[in-house]
């Protein structure tokens, strides 16, 4: 009997290790890459609206954006953007993506002559804040007073 007893309780001690050792935690989640972080912190899980806190061309206050904004979607496969008062360098919607390899740059809608660099992503603030510059030219050349550099510091909509 006293056998018995030593036997059970031996096997309920290696059947309680057993199960604290079976994660169920996070350990099992794989860590992500730098794009999908990237990814993440620019659409959140299912799209974010950017405002502008301030827009300058070549320097100065640029003028048409009073009520810009631009809402970021997207996927690891399918990127999508609509925006408000956003022309000349955004259509009121369309695609976007990272340029190749480099989640510094963005492209929208194709086009890889307007390559524009994201930089200040501050996702630990409340609103968090990017900066996006772009050296901007348009399909009709200088002559329309809209080619130059853009800096627009920009904050999530809550």
């Amino acid at each position: 009997m006293m056998r018995l007893k030593y036997y059970i309780f031996s096997l309920l001690i290696v059947a309680s290790f057993g199960l604290m050792s079976c994660g169920g935690g996070d350990d099992d989640t794989p860590a992500l890459t730098a794009e999908e972080q990237r990814l993440l912190d620019l659409v959140g899980t299912s799209g974010s609206t950017w405002e502008a806190t301030s827009i300058t061309f070549d320097g100065a206050p640029a003028t048409g954006f009073d009520n810009f904004s631009f809402t970021l979607r997207g996927t690891a496969t399918s990127k999508s953007y609509s925006s408000i008062d956003g022309d000349p360098l955004f259509g009121a919607s369309g695609t976007w993506a990272f340029n190749g390899t480099n989640i510094n740059e963005l492209i929208f809608d194709g086009n890889d002559g307007n390559v524009y660099t994201l930089s200040n992503l501050n996702t630990t603030a409340t609103p968090s804040t990017l900066r996006l510059t772009v050296s901007f030219t348009s399909d009709g050349g200088a002559a329309a007073g809209i080619d130059g550099l853009y800096v627009l510091n920009l904050q999530e909509s809550l």
